[in-house]
């Protein structure tokens, strides 16, 4: 995603930018909106449940594979130990994981990992 936003910003500046992120997000955000509205709507039904339990998985996937990409780029003993302790967290606590990136973006900022 964040490429596309480049390449927009060297297009057409701050406006291709602008443009290049919607035309990247906006079909998608539009389309998770209704369907989510879908599926509170039919709350009679078994099929958001089983929806919902078969995205637990792909999520858990996704998460894993971030993880491993993140520590083939950083190397070393501060990162793999970042990187065990985040997902000790996503697994012990409901701890949201917006807080997990943070952490792990003022840490690499810090030049800590």
């Amino acid at each position: 995603m964040l490429i596309v936003t480049l390449i927009g910003y060297s297009v057409a500046s701050v406006a291709g930018a602008m443009a290049a992120t919607h035309a990247m997000c906006g079909p998608t955000a539009v389309l998770a909106y209704y369907v989510s509205r879908l599926l509170a709507r039919s709350s009679q039904s078994r099929w958001p449940a089983l929806i919902q339990a078969a995205l637990v998985p792909l999520s858990v996937g996704l998460m894993a594979a971030s993880a491993h990409s993140g520590a083939k780029r950083r190397s070393g003993l501060a990162a793999a130990l970042v990187t065990v302790v985040a997902a000790a967290l996503a697994v012990a606590t409901r701890l949201n994981p917006i807080w997990m990136l943070l952490g792990g973006g003022v840490l690499g900022f810090a030049g800590v990992i």
